[in-house]
């Protein structure tokens, strides 16, 4: 495990991200609250992953994730229950899924006929209300597992 120092870090900068997309959201302001939501979950995933390794610096650490958990699976060096399994591969397919949203939301997305969407088109209010509500699934996820492994109560297992 790396420090504990380091997975506070992240839970802390993804809870302020989950902050400011909730108040973007509030004041309509959509592509502010698509950015901060999509960090959210980035920051999420990698809060976990401190746990197990060094984050990698990408906007797309589901992968990492998901490769740690198989591992930690596959050595029983960390038994989860299957609830909790099942929310971190969540939290990993969803911060691979909003991945992209970190470029769209900044610069736009090119269509097929290589005109470009401008981000604002993009970032409408079902898209950010759809990201804010996984950035708080994601978010809460993320601190559940820390709660559970700083405490000690990670380490055992109900089930495999």
């Amino acid at each position: 495990m790396t420090n504990l120092s380091e997975i506070e870090r992240w839970i802390k900068d993804a809870r302020a991200s989950l902050a400011s997309a909730e108040k973007a959201l509030q004041a309509s302001d959509f592509r502010v609250a698509v950015q901060n939501a999509q960090l959210c979950i980035e920051l999420a995933a990698k809060s976990v992953i401190a746990f197990f390794a060094e984050p990698a610096w990408r906007h797309d650490p589901g992968k990492q994730l998901s490769r740690l958990l198989k591992e930690q699976v596959n050595q029983s060096t960390l038994r989860l229950d299957a609830s909790m399994r099942q929310l971190l591969e969540q939290l990993a397919r969803e911060a691979d899924d909003v991945a992209p949203w970190h470029g769209w939301s900044m610069y736009g997305r090119s269509e097929e006929d290589d005109n470009w969407i401008p981000a604002i088109d993009l970032c409408t209010q079902p898209v950010a209300e759809d990201l804010v509500a996984r950035a708080r699934r994601s978010f809460d996820t993320a601190n559940i597992f820390i709660q559970c492994v700083t405490s000690g109560a990670g380490s055992q297992s109900t089930s495999t």
